[in-house]
């Protein structure tokens, strides 16, 4: 005879924040997939994490995850303390430590909105309250940004290139943020900085209140490692290492991660890629004139006739693309993962015309 579950009892009642709250999840067409273009992953693994997945130690399946070979190696990439340097669970997880780190009721972040939604969330989560500023155009509001620090203000995010939009924050309009917001954490995502004209890491990294984060997920094409790290002074990061567990990131995924940081720059031609292939979406959805951002990230986002007929046209290729259905400000928006391949970004073009074409009938 099977076990059923319990009923729980009425009196066990979560959070009030978790009732408002559904897992986060991307909303796609329920058709087959073959080209995911819908999550800003890179193309391929790096060739030298391939090779490191082959030859991995058994030991680091067998017992628990020693992450300080990995951050020695990105401290002494950067000049840094090691005490400075934490390895996450993505860079979702350096947000989510940093939210709850720095939040709680009564206690304000201040997010140029749209952008990544996981700081949204985590910001919540912890308790905080959210100060958003409209950034939808590719200028940064930085007057803005400026105007509503107070007191209350314990975090202000900054992500560059921004996720969904791919425009970029200039490096002065960060250290002015930093300098107005002394009681503040700046948490400085830089997720995309490898596709961005301009890498801002070793600027940001002189500013005494900011976290920046980084992530092996897009540039290396090693999302599914789930790994990611922030940096600042050996205090802040103290404190983002309190703020979750000691094993964010399995044994597999740092022997791959520590040959990458060994192995230095990529060198197969992917950024020049990527690059290639964003400039000619944006001239085609010119062509189209449905409006592209401009972009410094692996991803443009174009506006629409119709966002969700043109994503489920996509899908009906066989190409994911990314759409925001219900967003206030994103509903007619489609974004749109460079594959960093010729072969697969051919197949994108042509599906993207025809899409294209059908959608502003």
């Amino acid at each position: 005879m099977s076990a059923q579950p319990a009923t729980i009892p009425s009196a066990v009642r979560p959070r009030p924040i978790v009732g408002d709250l559904i897992a986060y999840a991307v909303p796609r067409s329920n058709v087959p997939i073959d080209l995911w273009l819908d999550s800003n992953e890179g193309a391929q693994p790096s060739p030298m994490a391939l090779q490191a997945l082959r030859e991995i130690d058994p030991q680091r399946i067998r017992r628990y995850p020693d992450k300080s070979r990995a951050e020695q190696l990105i401290a002494a990439k950067l000049g840094l303390d090691p005490a400075g340097v934490i390895l996450t669970a993505g860079g979702d997880d350096a947000i989510d430590r940093c939210c709850r780190a720095m939040l709680e009721p009564g206690r304000d972040i201040i997010l140029p909105s749209p952008t990544f939604e996981m700081i949204e969330r985590s910001a919540r989560i912890a308790g905080g309250s959210i100060v958003k500023i409209p950034w939808w155009k590719s200028e940064f509001p930085v007057g803005e940004v400026l105007a509503r620090i107070t007191q209350r203000t314990a975090m202000i995010a900054l992500v560059s290139p921004n996720n969904p939009t791919g425009a970029v924050i200039p490096l002065d309009s960060v250290q002015a943020i930093a300098q107005a917001a002394p009681q503040a954490l700046l948490l400085v995502d830089l997720a995309y900085i490898e596709f961005a004209d301009e890498d801002i890491t070793r600027e940001a990294l002189q500013l005494p209140n900011a976290v920046i984060i980084r992530t092996f997920s897009k540039a290396l094409g090693c999302a599914g490692l789930r790994a990611g790290y922030a940096l600042g002074t050996p205090q802040t990061i103290g404190w983002l290492r309190a703020m979750g567990g000691p094993y964010p990131t399995s044994g597999p995924s740092l022997a791959i991660i520590e040959a990458l940081l060994e192995s230095g720059v990529r060198e197969d031609g992917y950024f020049e890629q990527v690059r290639r292939e964003r400039a000619l979406l944006i001239d085609l959805a010119h062509g189209f004139e449905v409006g592209p951002h401009p972009s410094q990230a692996n991803f443009v986002l174009i506006d629409a006739a119709d966002s969700i007929a043109l994503r489920d046209s996509m899908a009906a290729r066989g190409i994911a693309v990314r759409a925001f259905p219900g967003h206030p400000v994103l509903g007619r928006s489609v974004r749109i993962t460079c594959p960093g391949c010729p072969r697969s970004f051919a197949r994108l073009e042509a599906a993207l015309r025809q899409a294209l074409e059908e959608n502003l009938r």
